[in-house]
């Protein structure tokens, strides 16, 4: 991964996507993203991502943000999610992609969380 792109998502990941941070334990999210001519561009394909993080089920809702992205961040980004108190054994993580208000594309997955083990899972975002 470019320097750049890791400089520019770190404080994005270490600034807000902890689930009310409690324990060792952790995801580690990769989000990609990709059209007909290879990975996307910041901000020229993608100006912004959303992310939402809920129970497995989709019903409770443990963390909802968008996050402008910057010239200076590449994909792919990766984002560090740790278990909080109302977090369960397995999290429904969901990542949109913006340009403006156009929806680029989103991918989502189930992953399971735990305080002891540190998981990695990776999103694929693909424009058509």
């Amino acid at each position: 991964m470019r320097r750049s792109s890791w400089v520019g998502w770190a404080g994005l990941a270490l600034g807000v996507l902890l689930l009310m941070a409690c324990g060792r334990g952790a995801v580690f999210l990769t989000i990609e993203a990709l059209g007909p001519e290879g990975t996307l561009r910041i901000p020229d394909d993608v100006d912004k991502v959303a992310v939402r993080v809920t129970d497995a089920d989709g019903a409770n809702v443990l963390l909802e943000k968008e996050y402008p992205l910057t010239p200076e961040q590449r994909f792919p980004l990766t984002l560090g999610l740790e278990p909080g108190p109302q977090t369960g054994e397995r999290i429904r993580v969901e990542v949109r992609a913006f340009k403006g208000e156009e929806l680029v594309g989103d991918a989502a997955a189930v992953v399971p969380i735990t305080r002891q083990q540190e998981a990695t899972v990776t999103l694929r975002i693909v424009k058509s």
